[in-house]
């Protein structure tokens, strides 16, 4: 669906290996403050998402989002899902695998590196970047997978800016990403603050606690199995 692939996107779809997305408010899901009872009322959708874009729901991989800087790699078969203690997620480039981050006004960031195909995608809210989960990642990814972050592309999607929070996030980890080695025209920032249009997206703060979760995935380009 057109809408779910954002322009700010384009840097990584443009690969026609890649299978990247952000799924922001789904019209007429009933929200709330349990967040696992919203994600449960927002899968079906999720999933249907995932079928329309040729991936079997089955290779999804979620991480459990403590707002830690944790991440794991992740394949098509191993651990239970989602992966506990973790806040992102990495594969190699021939994984059929599609990673699923849940965000809410905190920031996920999708990583490609065009050399090796390899995927992350991260959790970096208040907490998160000030762990500098994106240095985690890049480190992590580095030693595993031989991933040099010059290689690299970095999206960082919607999330609450200032000044609806007092943390700037997402210039925080531009910062980050330039610290880490990604070329500063390798970055793309949406541009987009969550608080500032309920209709498209969903605001914890803006909803006080009384919201949805937007789903960012990154998966191959697959038929459904």
């Amino acid at each position: 669906m057109a809408e779910y692939t954002p322009s700010y996107l384009d840097r990584i779809n443009v690969f026609p290996e890649n299978f990247a997305r952000f799924i922001t408010r789904i019209p007429g899901v009933q929200v709330s403050t349990n967040r696992e009872e919203v994600i449960a009322a927002l899968t079906p959708k999720h999933e249907q998402i995932l079928r329309d874009g040729g991936i079997d729901p089955k290779f999804l991989r979620r991480a459990q989002q403590i707002h830690g800087n944790h991440v794991a790699i992740v394949g098509d078969i191993g651990c239970s899902y989602p992966v506990e203690g973790v806040d992102g997620l990495f594969c190699g480039g021939v994984a059929d695998c599609c990673l699923g981050i849940y965000v809410a006004d905190c920031a996920a960031i999708w990583v490609y590196d065009t050399v090796t195909g390899s995927r992350g995608l991260v959790h970096s809210g208040k907490m998160g970047t000030q762990l500098n989960i994106v240095g985690e990642l890049f480190s992590r990814m580095y030693k595993v997978l031989g991933v040099r972050a010059k290689d690299c592309i970095a999206v960082i999607s919607p999330c609450i800016r200032p000044p609806h929070y007092e943390v700037d996030i997402p210039s925080a980890v531009c910062a980050q990403l330039t610290e880490a080695g990604v070329q500063s025209c390798n970055i793309v920032d949406s541009g987009l603050d969550t608080a500032s249009d309920l209709g498209t997206f969903y605001s914890y703060r803006m909803e006080k606690g009384c919201t949805g979760r937007m789903l960012a995935l990154f998966g191959r380009s697959n038929p459904v199995a």
